[in-house]
């Protein structure tokens, strides 16, 4: 059965696939995912699981606390700065604004202010890097920080640079440590908790930050950008 999606009422999406069973989600940004088979009644699915859809937007609610009323400003080093228009980008820290002529220049430019980031934090770590490595994309990614491949190539997440400077660090050093071991066995994170020993509190950390970027405005916009 090909794969089809519908809307039936605000803030739910319906995917219609053959599956055996109904699956839900509850977004980051409180909206709901349900992939059900053809046949299968959403309406009675979602009604016997309120008391679970609430808990978890009450979760996701908690999460997303620090950006509540600052989703139209950009996130930037783990600071909300309010954006403007302006002949070229430009960061004025002392007056919390971000000014660029359009949404595809400024992704240009956050992917470039990433880029020589990473690429000098990465050269803090020669024990894990090993020469020969493989090149490193930036992207906007929409389900993970960053990923590592079999190649050695790294994949970092654009959402990144929204992030304090100590999670910044963080992910570069766990997608570096998948270059010397590429799963999340007991070695990996011996490794990660050798450069970053806080990485348990880093990545409840994340957890909060990826919540408060899938609510705002202005990186949901940087999504739609080629």
């Amino acid at each position: 059965m090909d794969r089809k999606e519908e809307r039936v009422f605000a803030g739910t999406t319906i995917v219609r696939k053959a599956v055996r069973s109904a699956r839900l989600q509850v977004q980051p940004d409180g909206t709901l995912r349900v992939v059900a088979p053809a046949s299968f009644n959403v309406e009675e699915f979602l009604q016997r699981n309120v008391a679970w859809i609430e808990e978890q937007r009450a979760k996701y609610d908690r999460l997303a606390t620090a950006g509540c009323g600052k989703e139209d400003h950009l996130l930037l080093h783990g600071e909300f700065y309010r954006v403007l228009p302006g002949a070229g980008f430009a960061i004025d820290e002392t007056s919390g604004c971000v000014t660029f002529p359009s949404i595809s220049i400024l992704k240009r430019n956050l992917t470039h202010m990433l880029r020589e980031e990473v690429n000098d934090r990465l050269r803090g770590y020669p024990d894990l890097v090993r020469r020969g490595s493989g090149r490193i994309a930036i992207k906007l990614q929409k389900t993970r920080w960053g990923s590592c491949s079999s190649l050695g190539n790294l994949n970092i997440n654009l959402r990144i640079i929204a992030l304090p400077e100590t999670l910044r660090e963080y992910i570069v050093i766990h997608e570096a440590a998948h270059l010397r071991e590429q799963n999340h066995s007991a070695r990996f994170w011996q490794l990660v908790e050798t450069h970053y020993p806080e990485h348990r509190a880093a990545e409840a950390e994340l957890r909060r930050y990826w919540v408060i970027l899938e609510r705002n405005s202005v990186w949901r916009s940087l999504q739609d950008v080629p």
